[in-house]
Parts: structure tokens; C-alpha cells; sequence
């Protein structure tokens, strides 16, 4: 996977026309807004019923301005700011803060806002986005449980909470009740969209006609396994084919790729391994990230033995694009925040 810092020089972007100004939907104060709020209270409600109710401990006043271990996965959307003269970033996620707690408190969420310096403006993107992560001693099949079950609480409490804020929204709550989720591999998932997309070839990641699709067939679902070159660097390798990762994307009608989770390698050589011949690496320090930016993460595995740890971010924007039956997720978020506008 080829990555690249993001250039602030670049002005491309695919905008959709703008109706309004840039910002007004600040002062809006329509029921549709207002029933988005309520929507977003009664889903946060709902994944918190969840994970209290199964022992996780939630982790606060996690950093928003981080060095580059603060970015998982998305090296070219980071959002470089100044912290006192050093080179700093606006967080995307705190995965491997909560990683090192894992072993001490067993089992481990956060809300946090994510950054990311996406140069589109259009009906996926996001620059500001609400993340639930959670992290947990156990393997990747008791990490799906622990999403599915958030993300059917989350959706349970806005069906309970919210009926008349979806009839408003023209979403049929019926639909959201009995919601369960299709699971397929990401070798099958190739099998699957061969005839589809003639061109996609085992190694390509999975964009957005290729995971709408999937659910076309599935319904909500788990893609697992994916190829080790195309996923973060301390995402564990599958012990019977090591071009794979015990990873795993859930993807929803509507919203596509909704949470991106995977086990952790959690021995020291491995994990260094892995980092120093990973492409991000070799990109952060084309782009002037210090050898030693990783220290503090690598040397919290050194000499210790550390159990097998899992975990997931679970993009809420998504959720409640899902829930909500938007096409846009610019009409599924109560405050917009994109290259368009600035709040």
C-alpha cells in the first residue's frame, strides 16, 4: 500500500454543490438536526450499556495532540500542527495507548475524536469523526463479538429511544431490530466479486463499490483476514498462511467499511520486525519522523510477557449513517466538519 504525506499546497477536492453556505448548518435548529442529536445520544447510550455491562474499563482524557504513533493505518491524512517548535499531529486514533493498559485492566474503551486531512469533500469523507475504540485480552472471534454487540446495542437504543425521530428521517425501524451480521474472508471476498470486478486482484484493498457489493450479498458483515501488506504494522499474523492478518472490517448497508479491528502482535522482536520493514515506517521517515518515535511503544514489550490483545475503532459517523438510511454521511452528522467547512 503507497502512502503519502498530505500537501497543504494541494487544492483538489470533489465538492458536491454547495446549497448553503460554508458553516451555516451551525445555526441550524430544524427537527431533522435536532433529531440527529437525539439519534447520536441514544447510540452513544447504547454502546456504553454494552461495554460497562461486560466489564470494560473506560479510558479518558486520551490525547488529541500526539506524535506519529497517534496515526494507525492513514499516514497520508495527518494533520500536522505545531506543539512548542516539534512536529506534532492531531490524534487518530489512541489504539496503542490503550493497547499497553490491556494487560493490566483486561478490558479497555474510549471515545475519542479522530483527525484526518481528507481532501475530498464528498458523500464518504470526513475531516472530524467520533470513534469508539475498545481493546481486549482475547482472539479475533471474541473481538467480532464485542463489535457486533456494541453495534447492536448502539442500534437497539436509538430503536427504542428514537421512533419518531427515524419515521421523520424516513428510516424504518423494523429493519434495525433484528440486526445481525454475514461473515466472509477476504480470499472468499475476492472469489465473490471476481465476475463483478474483473480487475480486482487478490492484494488490492477493498474500496467502496467493492464493500457495497459485498453487502449486497451479506447484508452487514465481517470481511476477515486481509493481506498482511495492505494493514497496520502490529496487526498479527494468521499462523496458517502468513501473507494474512487476523484483521477484520465490518461493513454496513449503506455506509460500507464501519470498523476496521484485528489481533495484536505482542512479542518485542516481532513487533520491531514488523515496524522496520513496513511501508509506513519507511514513509515517516522519508518525511522527516525520527527513528525513535516508536520507542516508547517497542520498549513497553521488551523483556515482558504480554497476552494476546485484540481491538477495533468503530467509526460512529458510519453507525449512524447505517442507522439513519442516509446516502451522504454529510446528512447523517450533527456537526459537519470537512474541507468545506470549518466550525
Amino acid at each position: 500500500m503507497t502512502a503519502t504525506l498530505p500537501n497543504p499546497t494541494d487544492t483538489t477536492t470533489t465538492t458536491a454543490p454547495a446549497s448553503v453556505p460554508a458553516g451555516a448548518h451551525l445555526a441550524d435548529i430544524s427537527d431533522r438536526r435536532m433529531a440527529l442529536v437525539r439519534i447520536w445520544d441514544a447510540m452513544f447510550r447504547g454502546a456504553r450499556k454494552y461495554v460497562e455491562r461486560h466489564g470494560f474499563v473506560g479510558v479518558h482524557n486520551m490525547p488529541e495532540i500526539v506524535g506519529v504513533t497517534g496515526a494507525c493505518e492513514n499516514v497520508d491524512t495527518l494533520f500536522k500542527v505545531d506543539f512548542f517548535g516539534k512536529p506534532a499531529f492531531l490524534a487518530q486514533s489512541d489504539q496503542l495507548y490503550l493497547e499497553l493498559l490491556t494487560p493490566q485492566l483486561g478490558r479497555v474503551y474510549a471515545e475519542i475524536q479522530s483527525f484526518r486531512m481528507e481532501p475530498d469533500a464528498d458523500d464518504r469523507h470526513l475531516c472530524q469523526f467520533a470513534l469508539f475504540e475498545i481493546e481486549h485480552l482475547g482472539d479475533l472471534d471474541e473481538l467480532i463479538g464485542h463489535i457486533s454487540g456494541v453495534v447492536q446495542a448502539a442500534t437497539r437504543e436509538v430503536v427504542a429511544r428514537c421512533g419518531e425521530e427515524l419515521e421523520l428521517l424516513g428510516r424504518n425501524a423494523d429493519e434495525l431490530r433484528s440486526m445481525s451480521f454475514g461473515r466472509i474472508t477476504y480470499n472468499d471476498a475476492i472469489d465473490l466479486l471476481a465476475d463483478e470486478f474483473p480487475d480486482l486482484a487478490w492484494g488490492d484493498d477493498l474500496v467502496a463499490h467493492h464493500e457495497a457489493a459485498i453487502v449486497r450479498h451479506l447484508g452487514p458483515c465481517f470481511v476477515t483476514h486481509y493481506p498482511k501488506d495492505i494493514k497496520f504494522f502490529n496487526m498479527k499474523t494468521n499462523e496458517l498462511d502468513p501473507r494474512l492478518v487476523n484483521s477484520t472490517d465490518l461493513l454496513l448497508p449503506g455506509a460500507g467499511e464501519s470498523a476496521g479491528a484485528a489481533e495484536r502482535e505482542h512479542e518485542y522482536h516481532t513487533i520491531v520486525d514488523r515496524l522496520k520493514t513496513s511501508s509506513m515506517y519507511s514513509l515517516l521517515l522519508e518525511n522527516g519522523a525520527n527513528p525513535e518515535d516508536f520507542d516508547w511503544y517497542l520498549d513497553a514489550h521488551k523483556d515482558r510477557e504480554i497476552p494476546l490483545h485484540s481491538g477495533a475503532g468503530i467509526g460512529m459517523a458510519r453507525l449512524a449513517q447505517f442507522i439513519t438510511g442516509a446516502d451522504d454521511i454529510r446528512d447523517a452528522v450533527p456537526f459537519l466538519v470537512n474541507r468545506d467547512n470549518l466550525c
